[in-house]
Formats: C-alpha cells, structure tokens, sequence
C-alpha cells in the first residue's frame, strides 16, 4: 500500500534519522471534501497547524552534515491523519479533537462531522502505512548501525492555540524528551548545539510540548532506538504565518547539521 513518508537514505554509518511530520499542507481532494471550513478558513488553519519550512530546515542541514543522516517527510498535512498520534483510545489528544484523526480545528471549531465515519478508513490508508515506513526505516539504521536516533522535527507558534495551556511556557527552543527513549547526553547535545545561535535566548524541556516520536513497534520496547523532538518556536524563523526567512533557515541548518554530527560522533564512541 502507497504511503506518505518521502525516506531519503543517510550515510551507511549515520544512526540519525531526522523525522518531519507536520511540514505539508497538502490534502487530497477527496479529503478536502468533507472538511467542514471554506477555503479561506482552511488556509488560516494550515498556516497554524503546518510546521511550515521544517522540512527546509532539515534539507538545509543535509547539505552541511559531514555523514547524511536518513530523513523521512511526511508529504501530506496533519490534517489527514497526525502520524504522532496514538490511533486509538489512548491518546490524550482525542479529548479535544486532535487525536490520530483531528475533528476539531486549532480554535476548536468543527473540523469534520463528529463522530467522523471515515476515521478508520484514513487510519488504514495513511496512518498505517506511514507508520510502517517510518518503523522500517528505524530498523533498517538499527541493521546497519547498531543504534538509532530519531530527530523530530517541529515548530510552534509564538502565541498558544486554543487546545494549549495558555500558561504554558513558550521558549524559543523546547526540547521534547521520553522518560525511556530520551538519554541524558542527548538532551545535552540538542542543548549545546542551539545555545550557539544568539536568536535562542531560552531553551526549556517538555514545555509547551512534551515527549517525542518513537514507532509503536519500538517504544518501550528498545532502548537502542533513542529519539529528541525539537520544536522552534516560529518566530525564530517565519516573517508571518507562513513565509520563511531563508537566512533564517540556513542558519537553523548549519546548527541542526553540526548537532547531527555531534551525535554520530557520540554513538561511534559508545559502540
């Protein structure tokens, strides 16, 4: 079955797969058509939910790493399916609409009919597939390297969506860390290579976003797949909601790079 993940093969002896999931605004049409906003309204959706220009990100730092890591883009928007969701019950998300599935938008306006019928069919046709990819993908840096650390890819808004703590602490670089998937050294090395940028003034863990992707089949399951989520926040980047600063971007792409060699070096030397 066709999937959305767009794999790009790293360097034999990179452990590192960059993950970007949230950077397309693409929809299929035969989705578009139950969506319940008017086109204008969707398009200020996607301005706030779509990671915009991460995936620039990320290519830009492919350019400047010494061994390429694997990255995998998902080619279509959240708006689908949100692949870092849990697809069932489980997933805290689906309290407000925003679970593998999302009914409600941002603001937390009708999205789709609720309950929406399709749900399991998206499920079978984009979440899963997706998530087999992604998975094999992580295997195959465990089969060929022994280790592999994931680098998930985000951006957020300055100001909060209204599914988020309006309290909740909005730094210029969070940290999403998991309790078993993230090691300490990891956190430190996310660290030190972004505290290099002057634009950084604070970076925080775990706020306003917490945790970060591991495939199901791995998550609690192998403490050799490691994984850190870096959410910038979009400011850092964007000139408005949707238009990037390509200075910007090449400079988070030169940071991301050196941070993607550091961890390569780190694993070397642990193995």
């Amino acid at each position: 079955m066709p999937h959305s993940a767009l794999i790009t093969p790293g360097h034999n002896r990179s452990p590192v797969l960059i993950h970007v999931p949230h950077a397309s605004r693409v929809i299929p049409l035969e989705i578009r058509s139950d969506l319940l906003l008017t086109d204008v309204e969707l398009a200020a959706e996607l301005d706030e939910a779509t990671d915009t220009a991460t995936d620039e990100i990320a290519a830009a730092a492919l350019r400047h790493s010494s061994l390429r890591p694997t990255t995998v883009v998902n080619t279509l928007s959240r708006l689908v399916i949100d692949p870092e969701r849990f697809p069932d019950a489980g997933e805290p998300a689906n309290a407000f609409g925003r679970g593998a599935v999302y009914t409600r938008t941002c603001a937390g306006a009708p999205l789709r009919t609720e309950p929406y019928p399709r749900a399991a069919d998206l499920l079978d046709t984009y979440f899963r597939p997706y998530a087999d990819a992604v998975t094999a993908a992580v295997d195959d840096r465990l089969d060929v390297c022994g280790r592999a650390v994931i680098i998930d890819l985000h951006s957020y808004p300055a100001a909060p969506s209204g599914f988020e703590d309006p309290a909740a602490e909005r730094p210029a670089l969070c940290i999403g860390a998991d309790p078993v998937h993230t090691p300490d050294w990891l956190i430190d090395t996310v660290r030190s290579a972004f505290a290099s940028l002057p634009a950084i003034d604070r970076i925080a863990e775990n706020t306003p976003y917490a945790g970060s992707y591991v495939p199901l089949r791995h998550y609690g399951r192998d403490e050799r797949v490691s994984s850190a989520m870096i959410e910038l926040r979009r400011d850092l980047y964007l000139t408005d909601p949707c238009t990037p600063d390509g200075a910007r971007i090449s400079q988070l792409g030169r940071v991301l790079a050196d941070l993607i060699d550091a961890i390569t070096a780190q694993v070397a030397a642990d193995v």
